[in-house]
């Protein structure tokens, strides 16, 4: 059996597993094999037109970890779109990574130059590039650094998604990311008017307008309800107070937006549970709009930092969950099994417990058609808010 029959017949299989089954044959390429097995079993869900396609290779599984999933590049060449770039215009990916990106820009415009610095990581995207028959995008295998100060190109728009400088750190802001883009947006300026730069959710969006410049507009991007990224459009030499849109990309996608202005000016009520109760989405609650959407859906919050909401009337096309209230008892075991429940899809804000300690406090198995919220209602007291979904 070759090395590609080897793939193909254990491409479901735990990559743990046959790391251990291929320490005993010598006469494969071990690392390359987890690499593409760990990449298609990555692939399935989050890159389903590169996994349909048998000749794609897959870097290691830091750079899968790292790029863009198909439904978050497709969005961000349409918000492109959106944004006053046309189908003749040329764009920079500065960071190219695995290429999923420049790949969807290249769907939709004129000219793609993905640039990346990594050579083993560069000659496999070159390969999936010819494989995937993309005509309109220009390979560089450089520095984010050497490539501005070798080029004098204009472009429309570049596009940049810094990586963490050391694999193994956590990075909480910008300058922690190579390539450094608040160093290098003077440069970057010199080519395009506009940049886009990605980062991760973990880093802090208000830190991050502080760090940038010119920013325009924001975009917190979830995947049906899990954040995936954030956005930020610069552009040269526009000073405003930045737009902020949330978007959650599912069946039916969620829109909100809003400014960090507004949500100052905004106030809340608050009150008990009343009928039914409200879960924002990821990307709401990683932009922190947490007034502000009490205003638009004229929604009550629970208490200050009790990030769940509620109202008499069921307020249609919440972009959250939303759920009819059933009972709210205090957090008590004595009292939660009076209510004879013994399977709950258990979610816990602004509480003393985490899912898992609730559900062995209350001897719940996780499941079914109850919600359980767990949370600190206006007197700074532990409840529990026991709902059906809308």
């Amino acid at each position: 059996m070759g090395e590609q029959a080897f793939i193909e017949a254990n491409k479901n299989k735990s990559v743990a597993e046959l790391a251990l089954l291929l320490s005993k044959k010598t006469e494969f390429n071990s690392a390359f094999i987890l690499a593409q097995i760990n990449g298609l079993q990555k692939a399935k869900n989050k890159l389903p037109e590169f996994y349909d396609n048998p000749n794609i290779i897959y870097p290691v599984k830091l750079s899968m970890e790292q790029c863009s999933s198909e439904k978050t590049g497709i969005y961000k060449s349409s918000l492109l779109r959106h944004s006053g770039l046309d189908p003749e215009s040329s764009i920079i990916d500065l960071a190219g990574g695995f290429g999923i990106d420049s790949f969807y820009f290249a769907k939709q415009f004129k000219q793609v130059t993905y640039i990346e610095q990594n050579k083993e990581l560069f000659d496999v995207v070159k390969r999936n590039f010819n494989n995937l028959k993309v005509d309109n995008i220009d390979l560089v295998n450089s520095t984010a650094e050497d490539l501005l100060q070798t080029t004098n190109k204009k472009v429309d728009v570049v596009y940049i998604d810094p990586s963490r400088r050391n694999e193994n750190q956590r990075v909480f802001k910008l300058d922690e990311c190579t390539p450094n883009i608040i160093e290098l947006t003077p440069a970057i300026f010199k080519l395009a008017n506009k940049i886009l730069v990605k980062t991760a959710p973990l880093l802090d969006i208000k830190q991050s307008l502080k760090d940038l410049i010119n920013v325009t507009k924001v975009w917190v991007v979830s995947v049906d309800n899990e954040c995936k990224e954030v956005l930020y459009l610069m552009e040269n030499g526009i000073t405003i107070e930045p737009e902020i849109n949330t978007i959650n990309l599912t069946k039916i996608n969620q829109v909100f937006n809003f400014d960090y202005q507004q949500e100052s000016d905004a106030n809340s009520n608050y009150s008990a549970p009343l009928k039914f109760l409200y879960e924002p989405n990821s990307s709401i609650l990683k932009a922190g709009a947490f007034n502000s959407i009490c205003g638009k859906y004229k929604l009550i919050k629970l208490a200050p930092n009790t990030h769940l909401y509620t109202s008499e009337k069921l307020i249609e096309n919440f972009p959250g969950r939303s759920f009819k209230v059933e009972q709210v008892t205090p957090y008590s075991p004595k009292d939660f099994k009076k209510l004879g429940i013994t399977k709950a899809n258990v979610s816990s804000r602004n509480f003393e417990d985490n899912p898992e300690q609730i559900k062995k406090k209350l001897k719940l198995k996780d499941g079914g058609e109850t919600y359980l919220f767990a949370t600190t209602d206006l007197n700074n007291k532990p409840i529990l808010i026991t709902t059906i979904k809308t």
